[in-house]
């Protein structure tokens, strides 16, 4: 199948560039939010202080007719780790939710008055002096009123939470990562499920109802750094490490996956494409970008290139056609391309 990836538009982010995120919901799904995150190392050597971590969320809007990239609105914060949005809206709302490099799990709301802005509603620390690597929602395939989260951090510990009204109640916490757990992500077809993947090299299977882990897996050869659960194919489960290897997973037998294939670069997310249900990008770190093809094994279909430093953030939108968003770190760039099939 001939694949071409034809690049519409490159905006400089300013800060380092490490996650965009597509709105899933209608009529808001020409809105982007790409976050940043930059250690600010200004008078440390001077004053001994600890180094800060700097972010911006930047909200765009993102239509054909559009002849530059202009945010829509700007929020400075402290790094931001990661950032998912809920995929159905919670109590009238859209939501985004991100983790801090000051380990707050914060949820924003996506408002429409007299013009389209992010407000913050809720926020929780998730520990002190960690920071907030990673979160998944429970609801890319089961619609909740009452939608839970999970976060990691770099103390190793997963935490779940759940929204009730207008609080996050924490009701889950697992320390069992040694270092850094890169990531968390739900099992969409089973919500009490959910895995992680650290620094550690270990791939963990959790259910909620049990306070210790289900399996832990060790097949990895460096730290797993993204887990993905397809909502189109059950059972079927991705996981990415810095070994450089896309692994594909049965859910219903995670001691040894089925299938796994090299992308020349350390794997820092997996999306798969809402209409071509078996692609997947991969955001590949200093080997770029990847289209993969899913089925009972995972190929290489197509390379993409054009970023010039660490390839962190990919993300496709949610319309009829294929258009995909990414992002890389030191060179402060975003990208939006059309991949056509």
């Amino acid at each position: 199948m001939a694949v071409k990836w034809t690049t519409k538009w490159k905006w400089p982010t300013y800060l380092n560039a490490d996650t965009v995120e597509w709105c899933p919901i209608e009529p808001y799904t020409h809105i982007l939010v790409c976050s940043t995150y930059q250690l600010d190392t200004k008078d440390e050597a001077a004053n001994g202080r600890k180094q800060r971590r700097l972010g911006r969320i930047n909200v765009l809007s993102i239509t054909d007719d559009m002849k530059e990239i202009v945010p829509i609105q700007t929020i400075d914060a402290s790094g931001v780790l990661d950032q998912k949005w809920c995929h159905h809206k919670v109590q009238g709302y859209p939501v985004l939710g991100l983790v801090t490099s000051e380990g707050y799990l914060q949820l924003f709301r996506l408002v429409d008055t007299d013009r389209l802005k992010l407000e913050l509603w809720l926020e929780g620390q998730l520990g002190r002096d960690v920071l907030a690597l990673s979160l998944d929602w429970s609801t890319n395939k089961i619609l909740n009123e009452e939608p839970r989260l999970i976060a990691s951090d770099t103390s190793g510990t997963i935490t779940l939470t759940k929204v009730v009204g207008n609080f996050m109640r924490k009701i889950g916490k697992w320390k069992c990562h040694s270092y850094d757990a890169w990531v968390t992500a739900f099992n969409y077809w089973n919500t009490d499920l959910f895995y992680s993947g650290g620094d550690d090299c270990l791939f963990i299977s959790y259910d909620v109802r049990t306070p210790l882990p289900v399996l832990i897996n060790q097949s990895h050869n460096a730290g797993v750094t993204a887990i993905k659960s397809s909502v189109d194919v059950e059972y079927q489960l991705l996981t990415g490490s810095y070994d450089e290897k896309v692994r594909l997973w049965d859910t219903r037998n995670l001691k040894r996956c089925i299938s796994e294939c090299e992308v020349n670069g350390g794997v820092w997310r997996l999306k798969y494409n809402p209409n071509e249900k078996s692609v997947v990008v991969a955001a590949c770190m200093y080997g770029g970008f990847r289209l993969l093809r899913i089925n009972k094994d995972v190929k290489v279909m197509y390379e993409y290139l054009e970023h010039e430093s660490i390839a962190y953030g990919a993300d496709w939108k949610y319309d009829d056609r294929s258009v995909v968003a990414t992002c890389s770190f030191y060179d402060s760039m975003m990208h939006i391309g059309e991949v056509t099939f």
